[in-house]
């Protein structure tokens, strides 16, 4: 079995895009439900990105590649 390798892009300002990393074809757009004001970073079969909402920082992390969401984390 093969296993494919993603890649992530910030798409605008509130979304996440998944590229194949082998096609570099778009695999998926990940809405993050703030305004993202990090850059989203890989780290095994997840994403993690800082958003803000209201004024509020919170580190949300999504699964790769379907991009459904894994934990939300209060910063400030």
């Amino acid at each position: 079995m093969k296993t494919k390798t993603f890649t992530v892009q910030q798409g605008s300002a509130s979304t996440v895009k998944v590229f194949d990393a082998q096609t570099g074809s778009l695999y998926r757009i990940i809405a993050t439900g703030g305004n993202i004001v990090s850059s989203p970073y890989v780290s095994g079969n997840t994403v993690a990105v800082t958003v803000e909402v209201g004024g509020k920082r919170f580190s949300k992390t999504f699964a790769l590649p379907h991009g459904g969401l894994q934990s939300t984390m209060p910063l400030n």
